[in-house]
């Protein structure tokens, strides 16, 4: 959707061309302020806000009042080139916002961006003086915010005109509707009342979308698909009435590499819904497949796993409500695609592993500054997909989350999902009982072998160091050796180090070898590691196989016994 907005290029074409104001002959002024001006796009109809002093920095760009979308540009950010998401730290004046944003590569510039943030990002922002953005431990920036409590409420009045459509009769000249629309391959196109009547080509698809009154005051969408080669079949769904009729269309690669169609509508409402079915060729004939219905509008497909085919990057949206408010509700991640003609949840595969991981460490950072009931539960979602649930709990600090949990969200009157559970004694019960049921994996992991192994390594109260170490480094036995913790009644184990800690997820035990998962905190950040322990003797041989504990083989020795003080 946000390459149908506007890329970075049009946005330092923007810059380039105007000097001291945006072109007239593509920009309309609205507003502007201290820090930004604030512009209508005749080309592309949206609302934008470019700031004053250079080519880089924080955009906003708003096609309607329901959509808000802010990116930070910098040629510095050009190494971006897989559009995908990326953990990133935003740093202000005023506070700190961790989450993930989108790369930009539509033209090869250097770019983030968020969709709808939600409101502690936009709070990050309001009456801050400047920004620092952090992306794989690298900082950019800092980028001028002066004026930007003054754009995010101008561009909300830009918004609301170019929903009225104030903008309307402002062209330079007068050019008619085109009623014919191309397409391209992996591109979305939003679709809105004024558009029935139009028809949409691409590959080998020609797509007629119309729209008809209901007698309940609403109305349904409908898009004829045909393909040049297979026949044709008509899709049907709600959508809003009047003006409030919207959705997208988009074509895709879905399967075995072969465009199909992506068509969505949106029912309307504060937070609710979209409904998507996808149309592609058989053997013999266009079949349709419903994905299903999704909060919010609109859906985001993307090539996940790099095998040419789009997946759909959705939430778990039963976590809606469940825990919290919708304002306050985080849903984990959900990834469906289409699988030889069927809609299939394929999250749990593992080549989405890597996306699931990013979701998580994300999620637990928020959970970590927020500590709301709605923000954690997703995170323990995202943690039960990768078998960290109990190590997730552990690090969550139960005692916050619980205490600005509204009460009533203990309750469970819901027979089917509480099996005739009345009431919940706190959130860490609540979470475990409802995903459960909902089909995540909650329980411990470790088996016999791995127990043992822990049991083993924990038995060294005093911990391993490298050999030879300096006591007076980071480390050593003297200044954070690593120790290892196992709780038999729980089945859980950890393990710590200088200034960090990180709980057992997956693991299993190859002869004299500990491979095992790790969910690790330290210094207010999460990150995972896979991590192999050997035993040698009496020594450890550590070897962090993602880099992130460290780096190489390092062999540890016990390190010995501290001498017991005397009364």
């Amino acid at each position: 959707m946000f390459r149908a907005l506007i890329s970075c290029l049009s946005l330092f074409l923007v810059l380039a061309a105007s000097g001291p104001g945006l072109a007239d002959e593509r920009y309309q002024p609205f507003a502007e302020n201290r820090g930004w001006t604030v512009a209508y796009d005749r080309q592309d109809k949206v609302c934008i806000a470019s700031p004053k002093d250079g080519k880089e920095g924080l955009f906003f760009i708003r096609p309607n009042s329901n959509v808000v979308v802010v990116l930070v540009a910098s040629s510095k950010l050009g190494w971006l080139t897989n559009e995908q998401d990326y953990d990133i730290v935003v740093h202000t004046d005023r506070r700190r916002w961790t989450g993930t944003m989108r790369a930009n590569v539509t033209d090869g510039s250097g770019g983030l961006y968020l969709t709808n943030p939600n409101a502690s990002f936009m709070a990050a922002l309001r009456d801050a003086g400047r920004m620092r953005l952090t992306v794989d431990n690298v900082s950019y920036g800092p980028y001028s915010l002066s004026g930007s409590s003054d754009t995010i409420r101008q561009m909300a009045d830009c918004a609301r005109a170019l929903d009225r459509g104030a903008f309307g009769q402002v062209k330079t000249e007068e050019v008619a509707e085109p009623q014919e629309v191309t397409i391209g391959s992996g591109m979305m196109v939003d679709w809105s009342r004024a558009d029935f009547g139009k028809i949409y080509r691409g590959e080998d698809w020609t797509l007629t979308l119309s729209g008809e009154d209901n007698d309940e005051g609403t109305a349904t969408a409908v898009l004829k698909v045909r393909h040049k080669d297979k026949g044709e079949a008509t899709i049907r769904l709600e959508t809003g009435p009047d003006d409030m009729a919207r959705g997208q269309i988009g074509i895709y690669p879905l399967q075995w590499a072969q465009p199909g169609v992506v068509f969505s509508s949106f029912s309307g409402g504060a937070h609710c819904c979209t409904a998507v079915t996808l149309a592609h060729a058989s053997d013999d004939a266009v079949k349709t497949v419903e994905l299903g219905t999704f909060d919010g509008f609109g859906v985001l497909a993307a090539d996940l796993d790099g095998d040419g085919n789009v997946e759909f990057d959705l939430g778990d949206d039963r976590f809606l409500y469940v825990f919290s408010s919708y304002a306050e509700s985080a849903p984990p991640v959900k990834i469906m695609a289409l699988r030889d003609g069927a809609a299939t949840d394929v999250t749990r595969e593992d080549a989405f592993r890597p996306v699931v991981e990013r979701r998580l460490t994300a999620s637990m950072r928020a959970c970590f500054e927020q500590s709301t009931a709605g923000v954690c539960a997703g995170a323990l979602g995202n943690a039960a997909l990768l078998g960290y649930f109990p190590a997730a709990l552990e690090l969550m600090t139960l005692e916050e989350i619980d205490r600005q949990m509204e009460d009533y969200f203990l309750d469970c009157d819901d027979s089917t999902a509480c099996k005739g559970k009345k009431r919940f004694q706190d959130f860490a019960e609540a979470a475990a009982w409802r995903l459960q049921n909902w089909g995540y994996k909650t329980r411990a992991v470790l088996d016999d072998k791995v127990n043992a192994f822990a049991r083993e390594l924990a038995s060294a109260k005093d911990g391993y160091a490298p050999a030879h170490a300096d006591p007076d480094t980071e480390f050593s036995c003297n200044m954070g050796p690593l120790t290892f913790e196992y709780d038999a009644a729980k089945g859980k184990a950890l393990v710590r180090g200088y200034e960090f800690g990180c709980n057992f997820g997956a693991a299993t035990v190859l002869k004299d070898s500990l491979v095992v998962d790790l969910l690790c905190s330290g210094e207010a950040d999460f990150w995972l590691d896979r991590h192999v322990y050997e035993r040698d003797g009496e020594a450890l041989t550590s070897l962090s196989v993602s880099g992130a504990l460290d780096e190489g083989a390092t062999r540890l020795d016990k390190c010995p016994a501290k001498p017991v003080s005397q009364p």
